[in-house]
């Protein structure tokens, strides 16, 4: 066999064999993460709290919400894929209503973003997964916010 003859076989050879990982690790990628956010629901005294909202002491899970008060929940859902990914969304009081402090529950955790929430209707938020950060698994749970 010539230099030549085998110089392009060995090409050959790498080039399937290049192409051939390439198949291999396109077929692995995992999908992209997504997220679903539900609309916004309104619970208002004397509903029972959903959670203990921090700095409220009258606001208590199972206790009635305080008179004046009203508690904005909305469901986040975050299938995690290939990378990490967190859901900003705004929480938005009631007209004449203001924020007050905010909390989450189930395996999602929450953070605020704005600098000032003091006198604000509406506030972005962070909201991020709290359960084993893997592909595949998905973290579901509701981020609050006590108005009054």
């Amino acid at each position: 066999m010539s230099s030549s003859r085998l110089i392009r076989a060995t090409a050959t050879v790498a080039t399937v064999a290049v192409a051939g990982l390439c198949g291999v690790a396109g077929a692995q990628t995992p999908a992209d993460t997504t997220i679903t956010v539900s609309p916004r629901v309104v619970i208002a005294a004397p509903q029972k709290s959903p959670i203990d909202f921090p700095g409220v002491r009258s606001a208590r899970a199972g206790r009635p919400l305080p008179k004046g008060y009203a508690a904005i929940a909305r469901g986040v859902s975050i299938a995690r894929g290939g990378e990490t990914a967190f859901a900003a969304l705004r929480m938005t009081c009631p007209k004449g209503k203001t924020w007050r402090t905010g909390g989450s529950g189930g395996a999602i955790a929450f953070g605020v973003l704005d600098r000032r929430v003091a006198g604000k209707r509406s506030v972005l938020v962070l909201a991020s997964a709290v359960a084993q950060d893997v592909p595949g698994a998905t973290a579901s749970g509701t981020v609050f916010a006590l108005c009054r």
